[in-house]
């Protein structure tokens, strides 16, 4: 009995135990995302700016992809001392240089445009420039914050313009100017591969300020003698992804429906924006027109430059960088488009470029198309020996765009590579298929995005739901409708697939997930349209851009005004529709798109901005569903 007793009594100690650790772990946990939800959720009491800081803080922190560097392997051997992971960053940065050939000649040039004018800047241009400057951006070697460069623009902008004139005029840029801090951003592959991280360029403000001014210029006259390709889609005004995605994949499924196979080559550079020879890039900027004192700071800007390592605040031993331009410097990005600018000249294929994206293609009916294409290939790989930089075979393939039985089939070879023939192949983030359905885009899509919610349901356990929605719509929204305009899907499989991902979502952001619970309810209590409504919402966007030419996008190009006069049943802007025999070409971007847009009312047809459009699209799509 006494044992019993004793058995019993444990029993109850134990239970009791137990409830009490339970319910300090709820406590726990609930003190913990009440602090959180404190610290990140949006309050109009505090600025907007700091809460999302404070938000995409812990989000980043919780992510832990690409934050810090991992022991790196050198000679064998992991190394974690952070000095000495700076060093072999460094050393792995700077053997991708291309060193210059001083008794080389140059390649001969075919153009010779007109001298751009001098640049004179004014102080009102600088102080312009320093009242718009981003206090959160890191400092670069002379550790000149922006926050006091904004605060004092009008003491300094004087200073600071007989300082830019200065320079221009001499041709002579201060050496912190030419100073960088790299900052390794890892990529993706091993973490203990030291060149699996991207080096990005911390420099001077001041020196960036004056990089505006000059890249304005040059892009004024860049654009006045039409000098860059028009196929060249990156870094540019009124140019975008999505754009070069809506021509190319309009020209594809064209093709496609008139039974054309399309053969393309997509092809990588290896470490492009590192291997642009100095000398090289300079003869092509001459060419182009831009001499005289701003080819000489150009110059200048370029030659002796150094860079260092800076990890966990150690810092690397300096480096000289004797090719490329800095990645994260505001003039490297237009450099390289001007030194890439004559690669499609060198072939007859067409091609398509945004930044170091390139593809090559060509339309398929027959056998001596291929060898065309072969030719060509060559031709780029001549190109790249001859101009300094290399293609990495290893990391291009080739995709043929056909439904035909028979396709005609082709090994293309590289620098005596032969090219991975691929069914998909992803361009600019879109996964393009062999037959133009975007099923295989979907899917990777809504994967990834049902990860990213799944990482948000265990990580932000919060009440607010105007952050969990904020959450919703930055993380996971706009992975489903990047460049939708180009695959927005037709089939009602694909629709609900994408769906259900923005029904998880608003269980997830409303904490309703009984299963009687109704997730409609739920949309319009959040006030979340369909993604499909969005989607065709953005469609109709781009076309009004399109029509009004607020993108390059020429529209005589794509559609057609109808013949018959305007009527009570048409509007002004009233588009031709297209003749489609294939639900892939119907539903591609402007034969669906037109027929949307068409049967629009002409009070919306009219608006007289972008953002009066939108909001009149977005109201009319809703109340039509």
């Amino acid at each position: 009995m006494f044992k019993n007793m004793k058995k019993h009594s444990n029993t109850k100690t134990t239970q009791k135990y137990k409830e009490i650790k339970h319910q300090i772990q709820r406590e726990t946990r609930n003190a913990y995302w009440d602090y959180l939800e404190n610290i990140i959720c949006y309050d109009e009491s505090v600025e907007t700016s700091q809460k999302q800081k404070k938000f995409w803080n812990y989000i980043n922190n919780m992510k832990k992809d690409n934050t810090g560097v991992a022991p790196l392997r050198s000679e064998g051997l992991l190394v974690d001392d952070t000095k000495q992971k700076a060093e072999i960053l460094n050393r792995q940065y700077h053997s991708v240089f291309t060193p210059e050939n001083i008794n080389e000649e140059f390649p001969t040039l075919s153009d010779n445009y007109p001298s751009m004018q001098n640049i004179h800047i004014t102080t009102k241009g600088t102080e312009k420039l320093l009242n718009n400057l981003d206090t959160s951006k890191a400092t670069g070697p002379d550790q000149i914050p922006a926050r006091i460069l904004k605060q004092y623009s009008t003491q300094l902008a004087p200073h600071l313009t007989y300082i830019f004139n200065k320079s221009l005029e001499r041709g002579a840029v201060p050496s912190d100017w030419r100073r960088a801090n790299v900052i390794p951003i890892f990529k993706k592959g091993d973490k203990y591969l030291a060149s699996n991280y991207r080096p990005v360029s911390l420099t001077c403000i001041c020196c960036k300020l004056l990089e505006h001014i000059v890249v304005s210029n040059i892009l004024d006259h860049l654009d006045t003698f039409q000098i860059l390709v028009d196929c060249q889609h990156g870094f540019r005004t009124k140019r975008s992804c999505e754009t070069q995605l809506i021509t190319l994949t309009h020209e594809l499924t064209q093709n496609l429906h008139s039974n054309i196979q399309t053969d393309l080559i997509i092809l990588d550079f290896s470490k492009a924006f590192d291997k642009v020879p100095h000398q090289k890039l300079l003869r092509k900027l001459d060419n182009y027109g831009i001499r005289g004192t701003t080819l000489g700071w150009v110059s200048a800007f370029l030659r002796d430059r150094v860079q260092q390592v800076v990890l966990d605040g150690e810092a690397s031993s300096q480096m000289p960088v004797v090719s490329g331009g800095p990645q994260g410097s505001v003039l490297g990005p237009l450099l390289f488009l001007i030194f890439i600018n004559d690669l499609p000249q060198s072939v007859s294929s067409k091609t398509r470029l945004f930044a170091d994206d390139c593809i090559l293609y060509r339309q398929i009916k027959h056998t001596d198309d291929c060898l065309t294409l072969q030719h060509d290939l060559n031709n780029l790989a001549h190109w790249e020996t001859t101009w300094g930089m290399q293609f990495h075979p290893q990391k291009c393939n080739s995709l043929s765009i056909t439904r035909s039985r028979n396709p005609h089939k082709y090994s293309y070879i590289l620098k005596g590579h032969k090219l991975e023939t691929v069914d998909t192949a992803k361009y600019l983030g879109i996964t393009i298929s062999h037959n133009m359905s975007w099923e295989p885009h979907i899917n990777n899509i809504t994967t990834k995005a049902n990860k990213i919610l799944g990482f948000l349901k265990r990580n932000l356990q919060i009440k607010n739901e105007d952050t969990k929605s904020q959450a919703y719509k930055s993380l996971v929204r706009s992975n489903l409708e990047y460049c939708s305009t180009v695959w927005s899907p037709h089939t009602q499989k694909h629709k609900d697939k994408l769906e259900m991902t923005q029904r998880r979502a608003a269980r997830y952001v409303t904490h309703r997930y009984h299963n009687t619970s109704s997730v409609t309810d739920m949309l319009n209590h959040l006030n979340w349209p369909t993604l499909e409504i969005r989607r065709n919402a953005q469609r109709l966007t781009m076309l009004y851009k399109i029509s009004h030419n607020l993108v390059a996008i020429n529209p005589q190009e794509y559609i057609t005004p109808p013949t018959q006069l305007l009527t009570r049943h048409n509007h002004p802007l009233h588009c031709q529709t297209f003749s489609t025999r294939t639900d892939y070409f119907k539903y591609s971007f402007f034969p669906h798109s037109v027929v949307i847009w068409n049967s629009l009312p002409h009070s919306i047809i009219t608006a007289s901005s972008l953002n009066q459009f939108k909001t009149l699209v977005q109201n009319h799509l809703s109340s039509s569903y």
